[in-house]
């Protein structure tokens, strides 16, 4: 924002973001803060020389805050974020799954592998190798949302072991660049424990891991080790265990069987919540995007994009094992799949021999293809979304529409909307689904959020009874309808449902006030 300009946000149905009774009002914004929350009939913005957005008929509410997303690479390539404002996300928590785009350590195509999954613009330079530099770039981005990160274990590993990768690690080492990667800014730490390398991890390097976390007051995020239903209650288990006294996150809590389990996974998570700070997101969808590696048996997986390549002149073995695992060939898509982009958008049930089909697309890529699959179940997705303790995380990543090099979930464009009517629907109130979406999740990684003066002016006002998400896998990459106005900082880059050219995001770091 050029100079120190007021913007006066008047008329609007008022809900701050910490579950308080919504009340109509208007919201004074000076510069980059929120000057003053005054209620109908407080004192009138008139005296003050400010641009008026009359919003009569539309909610105001904080910024949403995407708690799980994946735009470490994205942010540099789509500097607009479209694919975040529209639906109303002022800050992104990147570095999930155990994957961060630093540090990068000595080997770098090794790095490049292991984070394949993320980087869906892999033409973006990069001018970093440690996490230090990764988060100045970050900052210095021109970026529409701000952005708060997470070092993932995975990547912290990698860096520790460099070059030789030595079957036994440095647990020290590891812990070592997770201590310096949350001195540097990292707001926490993730796990992938379903991905390489950390599906391998003893309970002594993960214990490691959540100790560094603990001391520094961050938050320990995890991708779980399975999400079938029956095995989700050891899989929280295991992340308590790993926590040591940190703050813990389920990532994009779901259940991917039946059975009934998932019930029971709600009341374990609800009792832990009585000694151990645990909490989860979620988001409103029945497909995950993952690598298509997570279908295949954890020994093979466990060695990443080298164990599937082990099966290159036996693609027939590797067939019978994604076969195996139990997925019909109409539940998959495949969304990234760099060597063979024809494949992008397709599913295997197309080919008369569906896993072979797959297989080889495996082995024609590397070993790095990623997928849809349709494994969940809509009375578990609005289960979850009934919980209190759950926000909303879409899992998904900053875009144009002009993104071409992969196919996108429709979680990148329209969780947000999509989860707030769901909750809606299934009775969450309006205060509460606000907290959820937006003040909740910033204080699971301790930066500002809500309607309150002093705070950074990250504003979404929006119609509550058009919010909704349009995107489909069929049209991946249609935008939310329902937002109006979004504010970064105090700068507009939504207007009336339009984007604009401002470039306003910073970076959040835990416990900064900016």
């Amino acid at each position: 924002m050029s100079g120190q300009e007021r913007t006066a946000i008047i008329n609007g149905l008022i809900v701050d973001g910490f579950g308080r009774a919504p009340f109509y009002g208007d919201v004074l914004v000076f510069g980059d803060r929120i000057e003053a929350v005054i209620p109908r009939g407080g004192s009138p913005v008139s005296g003050y020389d400010a641009k008026v957005v009359d919003v009569s008929g539309l909610v105001v509410s904080p910024g949403f805050v995407d708690v799980h997303c994946h735009s470490d690479l994205t942010r540099f390539a789509y500097p607009g974020s479209e694919s975040r404002i529209t639906q109303g996300i002022t800050t992104e928590v990147v570095g999930n799954c155990g994957m961060s785009a630093a540090p990068v350590g000595d080997d770098n195509a090794a790095f490049a592998a292991l984070i394949a999954t993320i980087d869906v613009t892999p033409g973006s330079p990069r001018h970093w190798s440690t996490v230090p530099e990764w988060l100045e770039a970050l900052d210095r981005a021109a970026s529409a949302t701000n952005v708060a990160a997470l070092v993932g274990h995975g990547s912290a590993r990698h860096a520790a072991l460099g070059k030789a990768q030595a079957e036994e690690p440095d647990i020290g080492a590891i812990a070592d660049e997770v201590r310096h990667a949350l001195e540097a800014g990292c707001v926490g730490a993730s796990l992938g424990l379903m991905y390489a390398p950390g599906e391998s991890a003893s309970p002594q390097e993960l214990a490691a891991v959540g100790e560094e976390v603990a001391r520094a007051g961050g938050l320990l995020a995890a991708h779980m080790r399975s999400y079938l239903a029956a095995d989700l209650g050891r899989s929280v288990g295991e992340l308590v265990a790993a926590g040591s006294g940190a703050r813990l996150q389920v990532s994009h809590l779901r259940a991917t069987s039946a059975g009934g389990q998932f019930a029971d996974t709600i009341a374990q998570i609800d009792d832990l919540r009585q000694s151990v700070d645990i909490a989860a997101d979620c988001y409103p969808y029945v497909a995950g995007h993952a690598t298509l590696l997570q279908l295949l048996p954890s020994s093979v997986r466990a060695a990443g994009p080298d164990g599937a390549m082990a099966f290159r002149r036996k693609p027939s073995i590797l067939a019978a094992m994604l076969e195996d695992a139990g997925w019909r060939p109409e539940q998959v898509i495949v969304m990234k799949a760099s060597h063979t982009p024809e494949a992008v958008g397709n599913s295997p049930q197309a080919h008369a021999d569906p896993w072979g089909w797959l297989a080889q697309l495996l082995i024609d890529n590397d070993g790095l293809v990623d997928v849809a699959v349709e494994s969940g179940h809509w009375a578990d997705v609005d289960l979850a979304l009934q919980q209190g303790w759950v926000s909303i995380g879409s899992d998904g990543t900053a875009l144009s529409e002009m993104h071409q090099s992969s196919a996108p979930h429709p979680r990148s464009w329209g969780a947000f909307p999509a989860a707030f009517k769901r909750m809606r629907s299934s009775g969450v109130s309006l205060p509460s689904a606000v907290r959820r979406m937006s003040v909740d999740s910033a204080e699971r990684v301790r930066i500002p959020s809500g309607l309150l003066a002093g705070n950074p002016a990250d504003i979404t006002v929006f119609a509550e009874l058009e919010l909704d998400g349009q995107a489909s896998f069929s049209a991946p990459s249609r935008r939310a309808v329902g937002v109006s106005h979004v504010f970064v900082n105090g700068e507009a880059v939504v207007v009336d449902g339009g984007t604009t050219d401002a470039r306003p995001g910073r970076l959040r770091k835990a416990g900064a006030s900016s």
